[in-house]
């Protein structure tokens, strides 16, 4: 039998995904809006966002039904399987873009070689992956505790440097709230995968909507 997981352990997953450079650098896109519109587009958008991610948490935790099983509920079979393609093809997207992003910002601070930090980022997710989530609970407790002390100092900085560059390009109100929409909702096909084996489902679809929305924002 399956070992069921706690609202804890959800949102340490959660808190870890709102913590990406590739959130930082999706954040600098809307400097054109300035600091208020800014604001107000984060705010607004990951509400937006993370009510839907909150629902279809709960469709898979009360099913305990994966993902891509919840699907065949409204798309039978046949339709599932589409989705599972693209929801395949999003994963080989994103995981692509966090190993180069995650190499540039190494890179930065190590001058080794960027296709270097690439070899060693990807074989750090094999071996994370091949050793399980659930195995990794303090070394994740403590990679997570550092990362939102790291942001903290990072924010410290930013709001306490005055001369930064002023932002170029321009941004309309609704491209920005799309793109701050689409990152909660990039996780949509994959938050029934961690509801469906919790304690506590609707809690812990709660807990994670939550905590992903504030981290990331």
């Amino acid at each position: 039998m399956q070992r069921q997981t706690t609202i804890t352990e959800n949102s340490m997953i959660w808190c870890g995904a709102g913590i990406s450079i590739a959130e930082i650098l999706t954040g600098t896109y809307l400097a054109p809006l300035g600091f208020t519109k800014g604001i107000a587009v984060i705010i607004i958008g990951h509400i937006i966002g993370c009510f839907l991610l909150f629902l279809a948490g709960i469709i898979g935790g009360q099913q305990r039904l994966s993902s891509m099983n919840a699907a065949k509920i409204s798309f039978g079979q046949n339709g599932s399987k589409f989705f599972a393609l693209l929801n395949v093809l999003q994963l080989i997207g994103w995981t692509g873009i966090m190993i180069y992003d995650g190499a540039l910002a190494a890179n930065g601070v190590w001058h080794l070689n960027q296709a270097l930090w690439v070899i060693l980022i990807g074989a750090l997710i094999i071996c994370w992956l091949l050793v399980g989530v659930r195995h990794l609970y303090y070394l994740n407790l403590a990679t997570i505790s550092t990362l939102l002390i790291l942001s903290g100092l990072l924010c410290a900085a930013i709001f306490t440097h005055h001369s930064a560059d002023s932002p170029t390009g321009t941004l309309s109100w609704a491209q920005g709230m799309e793109l701050v929409i689409a990152m909660p909702l990039s996780w949509l096909p994959l938050i029934s995968d961690y509801t469906s084996v919790a304690q506590r489902p609707v809690p812990t679809s709660e807990v994670s909507a939550v905590v992903y929305g504030l981290t990331s924002c």
